[in-house]
């Protein structure tokens, strides 16, 4: 019997560790018992959620069955997590009770809406399907003259670019059909992209993307700290101002999950929104613990986004592998990675490296504009219905 892996979490993070540990154990001839415990039935691809807003992508377009991962050879437990004991090396859920050998940690974020007043009941947000399709009737019911707000709350969310994919869509999506709306972005950045602390996607991107909002009249309001949202005066105060909106689109401050943030172990001192992390994707404490969810990636000084997520996975996989079989490691982050996004009815392209910094202990990303070209949005669709085709036909 080999050595049981056990991995919490079937999105990006979770399935892409699942299928390298296979497919690495395999070449390395490491005999693994993998299982991966997920709660839902189905693998959600959360980008196309975006699509599902705009009427652009159907709801059977997003998913894919979690159970096809089994012709992988995975083995798929359909569980929520409740507990994790890392000390006797036991995971509780809902369910049953699992012991491992190693575990990998890939439950994602949780939305914490109840960290601004009022944010919770108030606005829009295609971060699941379901609210995705509450969106795209919003969306329709908007009339001329109206104003469209989209609020970021904080500084750090998933998927970095969205926000400016999300107005600069908005405007185009509007004009095709005849429309006359304005449209805000309230953004707790200094610049599009650009953190408080200066960290980020560059200024290129930055600029790139104040270029686009500009040449479409979007009011961007950066460094907006918000304050509260008041849904019976459709407003939303910040420190500086106060915004009316006819439509308010909001962005889900992230947070640990239950399971993680319930565990002292799990939780990032500095920063209680994440988990503590070495930049070999292992746990600080615990060295037969690693990480592949976006839980892990700011303390590594790396935000939110997907392809983050699974360059964490190979580093947290090649990790594993080499202490199971010997030999070889410590591994880092590969690097480069490449992103593309939306502009309008146009797609935009950026790469990312991440060469690790030993004195400051973390990553340091720098990335760079490749261009907007029509194609690139047609290729950033094409890849995320790729992905959820091959777990459909159970391929690698």
């Amino acid at each position: 019997m080999g050595k049981k892996v056990l991995i919490l979490g079937g999105g990006v993070g979770g399935y892409s560790s699942a299928k390298k540990l296979v497919r690495g154990a395999k070449e390395l001839g490491v005999d693994l018992d993998v299982t991966l415990v997920e709660r839902e039935e189905r693998h959600y691809m959360p980008p196309l959620f975006f699509d599902v807003a705009l009427g652009y992508a159907s709801p059977d377009e997003t998913w894919a069955p979690v159970k096809n991962m089994e012709k992988l050879g995975i083995k798929v437990v359909q569980d929520e997590v409740q507990a994790i004991d890392a000390g006797n090396r036991a995971v509780t859920g809902a369910k049953a009770k699992y012991q491992y050998d190693y575990l990998i940690v890939a439950l994602g974020s949780e939305m914490k809406w109840d960290a601004y007043p009022d944010l919770s009941g108030e606005g829009y947000h295609n971060y699941t399907l379901e609210d995705a399709l509450k969106m795209r009737e919003a969306l329709k019911s908007v009339r001329d003259g109206q104003n469209i707000t989209v609020l970021v709350p904080d500084e750090l969310y998933r998927c970095g670019v969205y926000p400016y994919e999300l107005v600069t869509v908005l405007a185009d999506f509007y004009k095709a059909r005849g429309r006359s709306v304005s449209i805000r972005l309230l953004d707790p950045h200094v610049r599009p992209v650009i953190m408080s602390n200066g960290m980020g996607l560059g200024s290129a991107i930055s600029r790139f993307l104040e270029e686009e909002m500009a040449a479409r009249g979007i009011e961007y309001v950066p460094k907006s700290k918000l304050v509260r949202v008041e849904p019976g005066n459709k407003k939303v105060l910040t420190e500086s101002w106060e915004y009316k909106y006819d439509l308010l689109i909001k962005v889900p401050p992230p947070g640990l999950p239950k399971p993680l943030a319930q565990n002292e172990d799990f939780v990032f001192k500095p920063d209680p929104r994440w988990t503590p992390v070495l930049p070999t994707g292992r746990h600080p404490k615990f060295d037969d613990v690693y990480f592949a969810g976006e839980h892990s990636l700011p303390p590594l000084g790396i935000g939110l986004a997907g392809v983050f997520v699974e360059s964490l996975a190979t580093t947290s996989v090649t990790n594993l592998l080499g202490d199971a079989a010997g030999g070889f490691g410590p591994a880092f982050m590969p690097s480069p990675v490449s992103c593309v996004a939306y502009a309008g009815t146009r797609g935009w392209g950026g790469l990312c490296e991440m060469p690790y910094d030993p004195k400051m202990g973390m990553y340091m990303l720098k990335c760079y504009f490749l261009g907007a070209f029509a194609p690139m949005r047609l290729l950033k669709q094409a890849f995320y219905h790729g992905w959820l085709d091959g777990l459909r036909g159970g391929a690698e």
